[in-house]
């Protein structure tokens, strides 16, 4: 785990913020806090390719406002 703890926790790196970026912990927070209705309906805000319904689900689920 020490070799690994240097990589996660490792200072300087930050992800890349860009408009329509979603990160990977917001997908996390997003599944962890979502109910099945909530997941199925953000899947099929994504088939759909409707990213302002999308955005407006992670909001309502996260309270994390996406660019």
């Amino acid at each position: 785990m020490t070799r690994l703890k240097k990589y996660i926790l490792a200072p300087g790196i930050n992800e890349d913020n860009y408009e329509g970026n979603l990160g990977f912990e917001e997908m996390v927070k997003f599944y962890r806090m979502a109910t099945s209705d909530e997941i199925e309906e953000m899947e099929m805000a994504v088939k759909e390719a409707d990213w302002e319904e999308f955005k407006q689900i992670i909001y309502k689920v996260t309270n994390v406002k996406l660019q």
